[in-house]
């Protein structure tokens, strides 16, 4: 068998390429072995027979692929005559699970027992095959066992556009009827499949990438609803096996198969240690557990950042101030934010790189503050009696619908043109959003709520159920809700199917009036559905909670430490991983969201003021965006009408210490030095 593939080899090599790598093949392969008394002496003599080594008539004049067919089929006829190979050429068949037989072909004395080795030899088994890169048995094994969910696995068949195989792969694991997260998941993966058969409207400047952008925002949405479901949770990495048990199982496995081996000889010395497989012991035991009601943890060792040094830092360039920045956001594709001050004038940058470069990581912007050629501005009418809560904009495609106490001006974000206005001065509209079904739901000042819809220019829907002004509106898209917060502290959730109110409670007077001696406002400031619309995200001025959507049951709360001043601002991040939360002592803290944990905290006031003055203004955070796709870039606006944007350094997250890279570190943008 090696004869002929070598004397193939040979033949094709003096055809290609010549002499040179002929003789290696024949000094090298062919000379090695060893001659029986059957035909292959004489095929040796007829190889080596040629007067020129370089020159092979045979391969010259046969058609090589061929010649391949006709090897593999002798092949395969002298490989069913070789009894070294007697019992190994048919695959063994296999019980309707395919896992179970492999484990007991590997080792039959496991077959009847309950847990154990038979648990171990799962582990052991994918863990190999994920080493070897065998696929599809891999993931047939992982479907069938059900102890690992390869989320690399999922997010491949997604990329691919194999939404069917994707939904097969979860549905061997979960169900849409299992939680919360499951059902999100396999809504997200709908909305994959319509997005393929829609085409989506574009209104942007960069508007092709607007479906890329959508199904990068899905794919991202799947794998971390299925980080955070508690079926999954203890199944994305591969369980840990102490040594001892890895080498005892491996033991095992040998002391069976060597006697129908070629009796190599095998020791526990020369097996090597599985990387993954060891370590802790091992855990199937589902990690997933209820999270407190309260919490106040804040870890002793929370990295502080306190010098320009110590983070990407850029100031935005600005040439006229007006006044502290009461509403801020980035695009839907990162690449360009937009403020709003007090005063009603509008600040648009935009990133002076292609919009592909705002994809990738660890690229710092270098923004411009865009001016149209016409010189026009963004402005809104404000009223007399106007107060920072009544400013409010929200972006639809090219337009920005925006007030400031007047009536909702529209304004086009390529000219700056105001092209409509509508609306009344009383009652005057506070808070508003954009939800599916072209509609604007507007809060006012009165605790009621109109559904604009914007084709017919007709009020579909008013809703009533505060008795105060509306402070922000929230909707989610997994469950069709739309939540309202007032100034009378209710919460309130809206089917918007059919506008019935599914809950009212008032929830937040329970917690945060007083503590520590200092008295705090029970008045909700913003309220913000988490990436995956499953958990709402209330900030008010002393503690910040997430609730349950659409029941708004409190699933956590968090109380900062008693030299924390009042929260002025909360944002999550595009992941939903973490939690910004500024101050008004000048301090922004990054929480972990599932645990609340105190990550980094940035003394802002620190880094917007690196030099000592006689003089120190009052600087702190108003509002924080957070970047659509890049986890650890936030936007912060501040109380002097300054614009910066933070990152960490290097590739590390908030929180790491990474060393910075080539290029990077603190930054203004511009020549400007002061903030």
């Amino acid at each position: 068998m090696f004869f002929d593939l070598f004397k193939w080899k040979f033949l094709e090599a003096s055809d290609r390429i010549g002499g040179s790598e002929s003789v290696n093949i024949f000094s090298k392969d062919l000379r090695q072995i060893p001659v029986f008394k059957d035909d292959s002496f004489d095929d040796l003599v007829e190889v080596i027979a040629p007067e020129d080594i370089r020159i092979s008539e045979q391969a010259c004049c046969l058609d090589k692929s061929l010649v391949r067919v006709k090897l593999c089929a002798d092949l395969r006829k002298q490989a069913e005559s070789n009894p070294s190979l007697s019992g190994k050429l048919v695959f063994p068949n296999l019980n309707k699970s395919a896992l179970l037989s492999l484990i007991i072909l590997i080792c039959p004395t496991c077959e009847g027992k309950n847990g154990g080795l038979k648990e171990d030899l799962m582990c052991l088994i994918l863990q190999f095959l994920h080493e070897a890169k065998y696929k599809n048995t891999l993931h047939k094994l992982e479907q069938e066992s059900k102890v690992f969910f390869n989320l690399n696995y999922l997010a491949e068949v997604m990329r691919l556009g194999e939404l069917d195989k994707a939904e097969e792969y979860l549905a061997a694991f979960t169900d849409t009827h299992k939680n919360k997260y499951s059902k999100a998941i396999f809504l997200e993966i709908q909305k994959l499949k319509r997005l393929e058969f829609t085409e989506w409207e574009v209104t942007t400047p960069y508007g092709s990438l607007d479906n890329i952008s959508a199904k990068l925002k899905l794919h991202a949405s799947v794998a971390m609803l299925a980080k955070k479901n508690p079926v999954l949770k203890d199944k994305l990495k591969f369980p840990s096996m102490e040594k001892s048990r890895l080498l005892t199982l491996i033991q095992q496995i040998m002391d069976w198969w060597k006697p129908r081996t070629c009796n190599n000889p095998y020791t526990l010395e020369n097996i090597p240690v599985v990387p993954y497989l060891s370590g802790a012991s091992s855990s199937f035991k589902n990690k997933f557990s209820e999270t407190g009601r309260r919490a106040n943890v804040d870890n002793c060792e929370v990295k502080e950042i306190s010098d320009p040094s110590e983070c990407n830092a850029l100031a935005l360039p600005d040439y006229c101030s007006g006044g502290r920045i009461v509403r801020m956001t980035y695009s839907l594709f990162g690449d360009y934010i937009l403020a709003l001050a007090e005063d009603g004038r509008h600040k648009l940058w935009t990133w002076s790189s292609s919009p592909y470069e705002s994809c990738k990581e660890n690229v710092f912007p270098k923004p411009r503050l865009h001016q149209p050629q016409s010189g026009k501005t963004m402005k809104n009418e404000i009223a007399t009696s106007s107060e920072s809560s009544t400013s409010c904009f929200a972006i639809k495609g090219s337009y920005n619908f925006s007030t400031s106490g007047g009536k909702i001006a529209v304004f086009d974000l390529k000219s700056f043109e105001k092209v409509a206005a509508f609306g009344s001065h009383t009652p005057t509209a506070t808070y508003f959003i954009f939800i599916p079904g072209d509609l604007l739901a507007v809060g006012l000042d009165d605790g009621s709520i109109f559904m604009h819809c914007l084709s017919s220019r007709k009020i579909k829907e008013k809703l009533e159920g505060h008795n105060q002004r509306i402070t922000c509106l929230a909707f989610s898209h997994c469950f069709n809700v739309l939540v309202s917060s007032g100034a009378d502290g209710k919460l309130c959730g809206w089917c918007t199917k059919s506008w019935v109110k599914l809950t009212s409670d008032n929830p937040m007077h329970k917690f945060c009036t007083r503590r520590d001696n200092h008295e705090f406002s029970s008045l909700v400031t913003h309220i913000q559905f988490d990436p995956y619309q499953i958990e709402l995200l209330v900030v008010q001025e002393g503690c910040i909670s997430v609730l349950e959507a659409p029941t708004l049951d409190c699933l956590m709360q968090w109380l900062p430490n008693e030299s924390d001043t009042s929260i002025t601002s909360a944002t999550y991040s595009s992941d939903g991983e973490i939690i910004y939360v500024g101050f008004r002592s000048g301090s922004l803290k990054i929480l972990d969201s599932k645990t609340f944990s105190t990550i980094c905290r940035v003394n802002l006031t620190a880094i917007t003021q690196p030099i000592p003055s006689n003089i120190r203004l009052e600087v702190y955070p108003v509002v924080v965006a957070a970047h659509p796709s890049h986890p650890s870039q936030i936007s912060v606006g501040l109380s002097n009408g300054k614009v910066i944007v933070f990152q960490p350094l290097g590739s590390g997250g908030w929180g790491e210490s990474a060393p910075p890279e080539d290029g990077e570190g603190y930054s203004d943008g511009s020549n400007e030095t002061d903030y």
